[in-house]
């Protein structure tokens, strides 16, 4: 029988519905609630329930509550096409016509008849309705469970039988659909196999054969085989119980080991820092050598400017004496000079020997000038000395004003010190966290022994697993 066209209307959650069915296999798919149940549900409605039956209360439609309608068209065989049109209610209808082209179709049946000769169609083994003690409602058979058993029900084909049909036609079907395989090469060829094996397993009247070579004695030593094996993996799972126990130690010293690593590497990371700290404190050494060096040669040059501007003002007062007894030299020798004209003068006024009184004179003039020009280059000598330590007293200036520069930068040096010397206690106090890096150590050992208990476990797992699958055949 195949499918041809599908009408619905009003059924249950289905308002209005068209299917088309094409040749061969065809699929109802979709999402949940979609209807396709429902679709089903109708085409069992409308070959196997009369139309006033009280079945059909449970499908009417949710939106107008109209009565269903239902109208199937099927084909049994080459130009034997059938059309069965059911409205179900109490005031419903049953319509059965007959067509040769699928176009042109005849009323065949009208009312009760209509199940009564779709029943003779289907021969499903479901007698005619009515009669006394008939079923009421959906009628059942194998073939109708086997063909439009209900998607929540799949399983029912396995408790109905041939034998609780109520009439023969299913199975008189049946038995013409095995004749018709049994000309088939294929099935032939399937039956000659199968009679081949029995016959190698059984002898003539039924009974096993134990020889040697059949298949039971075969089947026994592989069963023994099997039994050996599973013992021997008993006795390996047995085995590898210990080294899951192991696993599991292993596994909580994996994580503690873990913690510890974890632990070990963030206190590596800050000795780290601590280091890089104690190298900026090294380096912070070294610039406060340099500097309190430098600070010592500028209090050297302070001292030396100190010293220079004491001399300085010494100086200062010996230039004022020069000063003055150059002064005094010069009066001296002007006071000379005048008195070497005036003894000139008297000597040529008085008429004595000149040449005499002018030795005399020259000599007394020539002694004051002398003893005037010595004081002369003492006080020359002194002046230069004073502007010589002017020139000290500049350089001490200078020296002083980079010396207050050198101090500013010496305080600032010696707080960046500071700084580094209460980094460097830190680091000092932190230090003992070094054996944790022995810990670690032990992680990366624990990690490596949990490894080799893994690759333990899971061979014992495999195992387990293989004694697991020949116990089960054992079993059967």
């Amino acid at each position: 029988m195949r499918f041809n066209r599908l009408h619905i209307e009003n059924f249950a959650a289905i308002e209005n519905l068209d299917v088309e069915f094409g040749p061969g296999l065809n699929v109802l798919y979709g999402p949940n609630d979609l209807g396709k149940s429902t679709v089903v549900a109708a085409i069992r409605l409308c070959l196997l329930l009369p139309h006033a039956s009280t079945g059909c209360d449970q499908y009417v439609g949710w939106t107008g509550g109209e009565d269903p309608l239902v109208e199937l068209t099927f084909q049994t065989e080459a130009q034997r096409i059938w059309r069965v049109h059911k409205r179900f209610g109490k005031s419903g209808a049953s319509l059965l016509q007959e067509s040769r082209n699928g176009q042109d179709f005849d009323d065949l049946e009208r009312g009760r008849k209509v199940d009564g000769k779709l029943r003779e169609i289907l021969r499903w083994g479901i007698p005619g309705p009515g009669g006394t003690g008939g079923a009421k409602g959906l009628p059942t058979s194998f073939l109708a469970t086997a063909l439009l058993s209900a998607q929540d029900d799949v399983s029912a084909i396995l408790r109905d039988s041939l034998q609780d049909d109520l009439t023969g036609s299913g199975k008189d079907q049946i038995a013409a659909a095995l004749q018709a395989v049994a000309q088939d090469p294929l099935f032939l060829a399937l039956l000659r196999e199968t009679q081949a094996h029995r016959d190698a397993a059984y002898t003539d009247k039924g009974a096993k054969k134990t020889a040697k070579g059949s298949v039971f004695k075969l089947a026994a030593e592989r069963l023994n085989e099997t039994r050996e094996e599973r013992d021997k993996l008993q006795r390996i799972v047995s085995d590898s119980e210990s080294v899951e126990i192991q696993l599991r130690n292993l596994t909580t010293r994996r994580a503690h080991k873990q913690e510890d690593l974890a632990e070990a590497t963030r206190l590596v990371e800050e000795l780290e820092r601590l280091a890089a700290q104690a190298a900026d404190r090294s380096s912070a050494e070294e610039q406060i050598r340099l500097a309190k060096e430098e600070v010592l040669r500028i209090q050297r040059i302070g001292a030396e400017a100190e010293l220079a501007e004491r001399k300085v003002e010494e100086l200062v007062a010996k230039v004022g004496v020069a000063e003055e007894a150059l002064n005094a030299a010069r009066a001296m020798k002007a006071e000379a000079d005048a008195e070497l004209q005036a003894a000139e003068e008297t000597s040529r006024a008085e008429g004595s020997d000149p040449g005499v009184a002018d030795a005399i004179v020259r000599r007394q003039l020539e002694l004051r000038k002398s003893a005037a020009d010595q004081a002369v280059r003492d006080a020359q000598q002194r002046i230069n000395a004073v502007l010589g330590a002017e020139s000290l007293v500049a350089a001490a200036s200078s020296a002083e004003q980079k010396l207050q520069e050198r101090q500013a930068d010496a305080a600032v040096t010696l707080e960046s010190v500071s700084k580094a010397i209460a980094k460097l206690k830190a680091f000092e106090d932190k230090l003992r966290w070094c054996d944790l890096l022995q810990i670690a150590l032990d992680v990366r050992a624990a990690g490596e022994e949990t490894k080799s208990a893994q690759i333990a476990v899971d061979k014992g797992s495999s195992l387990q697993r293989r004694l697991e699958a020949l116990s089960a055949e054992l079993a059967v």
